[in-house]
């Protein structure tokens, strides 16, 4: 965004971010650590037999702190699957408890949701219509993410989409919780209605959005056929340059034209967001000529037909 009415990750070395947001490696590398510290006790039972006092002093002490890991381990599993359904009751950017997850479970909170053409229709009209015809319920998903705000706290996030990009963007999504990836807000900004400069302001990433020309018919773009994702928006505003001219949207965002002057949230080439989106077959606006959208993703949208490419395929190229 703003909207245009014309116009499996692979293994990379990325850049972890040094965040406290616990992430699938997190539990992985717990898993590891509790077999390692179990596996060590339980072999050792000769040895300490023979060892000096002292040495027996060292070794139960660590038995009992051991031991005392693997019961708040043990616990911790045995409340993760009610965790786990709160979670997946929770509504859009409700800061969760993953602690005790394993990744199978973290994983399955990366999801798609078939939404009817009533429970689409309450978003109200910045979200979808009846009154076209470029679009239908069955070609749109509701997906659930988990993500890292932006003070590390692991939260749950929405997004409409394209059926055919659902896959892409739990995939995508996913990789970034893992990298512990910071991102403000993802919701469906109802409150806000068609006002795109509000929702950029206000730095929330999303997807599906409907708007009205001035001839008062819904268009056709991008974002109305739920083929485009708008990450970190205040951070990554959109550039247009015409002639001596240079409009910043959301104009509040000025001060992030300057993008060598690289600050946190900002995207570039080599950011991870920016490389997952295209390994999945996106197109990163930020590398547009004369109009920079430095928050925008898209895949699959023919900018010469105004139309959804019919050779769009589902998940990653």
């Amino acid at each position: 965004m703003p909207i245009s009415s014309s116009r499996k990750p692979q293994s990379t070395p990325w850049k972890r971010a040094t965040r406290s947001c616990v992430s699938c490696n997190t539990f992985l590398g717990a898993a590891l650590a509790a077999s390692l510290l179990l596996s060590g006790c339980n072999g050792s039972t000769t040895e300490e037999s023979s060892s000096s006092a002292s040495s027996l002093t060292v070794s139960d002490s660590s038995q009992k702190e051991n031991s005392a890991s693997q019961m708040i381990a043990d616990q911790a599993a045995k409340e993760a699957p009610a965790r786990l359904d709160l979670i997946s009751q929770s509504p859009a950017e409700t800061v969760v408890d993953v602690s005790g997850l394993d990744p199978e479970q973290i994983c399955s909170a990366f999801h798609s949701i078939e939404l009817s053409e009533d429970q689409l229709l309450a978003y109200g009209d910045s979200v979808y219509s009846n009154e076209q015809s470029f679009i239908t319920p069955d070609q749109l998903r509701l997906v659930r993410v988990l993500f890292c705000d932006f003070s590390g706290q692991s939260r749950v996030g929405e997004l409409i989409v394209n059926e055919k990009i659902a896959q892409d963007i739990e995939e995508i999504f996913y990789e970034l919780y893992q990298n512990a990836y910071p991102i403000d807000h993802i919701y469906i900004p109802v409150e806000y209605g068609q006002d795109d400069n509000a929702i950029m302001e206000a730095d929330i990433t999303r997807a599906q959005a409907f708007t009205t020309g001035e001839d008062g018919q819904y268009q056709e773009h991008e974002h109305s056929l739920g083929l485009a994702v708008d990450l970190n928006a205040f951070y990554n505003p959109q550039v247009i340059v015409e002639e001596d001219t240079i409009t910043v949207l959301p104009p509040a965002a000025v001060d992030y034209v300057d993008r060598e002057n690289k600050r946190p949230y900002m995207m570039d080439e080599n950011d991870l967001a920016v490389q997952l989106f295209q390994q999945h077959g996106f197109t990163w606006g930020g590398i547009w000529e004369g109009r920079n959208d430095y928050q925008h993703f898209e895949k699959g949208f023919d900018h010469e037909t105004n139309h959804i490419d019919p050779n769009l395929h589902y998940g990653a190229d």
